[in-house]
């Protein structure tokens, strides 16, 4: 199996790896000139290249042919930010369960609130790095913080986890409105959903979600529901393969 190896936007002809990249094939696996990678970046799109050079100042390979696809995952996670490396660990998980774009929210009763660059940069890495791993196709977006209302105002359709009594199962809803294209899942603070985001959510007629009997952790709330809809998405592509 082919070593991977991240660029950006893959183009035929050569392309010259970031520093990272580069250490990575020359310092760690020391691969050489003639070595075989693969290619993959941030849109889906795959390649086979071959390191034409090597050396202390940088590496370069060669793509012949490019495998264009877009990454058919399009569904949105917004979540209210959890503590320390909690955070960087759903960010981890969210990318190898192939969840398509990560927005981190503000939230009334949330308690952390990340800021700079540095953070997202953090979490940038992470996803692409768990991409490499999971031989996900793309790289998971990593978007900028920003508070409950302004994500509920950009979205089209929506669902948000809640304890409340009129929340649907998950699975029920997965069952009664298939995901579509461009859903977002909100997924509050421990402390839940304050009335005036409640508020917010019905006046955009998301629909109410359930997960289990529990309170969870936000982490573990959000990856939950990456597990729900990868598996969900998994059976459907089955169904799919046996019907043909």
């Amino acid at each position: 199996m082919s070593r991977r190896v991240h660029v950006p936007h893959i183009r035929p002809g050569n392309n010259p790896l970031d520093a990272t990249q580069a250490h990575h094939l020359r310092d760690v696996l020391r691969l050489t000139v003639d070595s075989t990678v693969e290619l993959f970046d941030d849109a889906g799109s795959t390649a086979s290249a071959v390191i034409i050079k090597i050396d202390a100042a940088s590496v370069v390979v060669r793509v012949d042919q490019i495998d264009h696809h877009q990454s058919d995952q399009t569904m949105t996670i917004a979540v209210a930010v959890p503590k320390g490396e909690r955070a960087d660990w759903m960010v981890e998980k969210l990318s190898e369960l192939g969840i398509w774009r990560f927005v981190p929210l503000t939230t009334d009763r949330g308690v952390v609130r990340p800021g700079g660059i540095n953070k997202l940069d953090r979490w940038k890495r992470l996803a692409i790095e768990s991409a490499k791993q999971s031989r996900r196709s793309g790289v998971m977006k990593i978007e900028p913080l920003v508070s409950t209302k302004e994500a509920i105002a950009a979205t089209e359709s929506s669902w948000y986890c809640s304890t409340g009594t009129d929340a649907t199962p998950i699975a029920g809803a997965l069952l009664a409105h298939p995901p579509k294209p461009g859903l977002w899942i909100f997924v509050g603070p421990e402390g839940g959903w304050s009335d005036n985001e409640l508020t917010q959510f019905q006046q955009a007629n998301a629909t109410p979600v359930g997960l289990t009997q529990t309170i969870l952790r936000v982490e573990t709330a959000a990856i939950a529901v990456a597990a729900i809809l990868a598996c969900g998405k998994g059976n459907a592509e089955c169904k799919m393969q046996n019907a043909e």
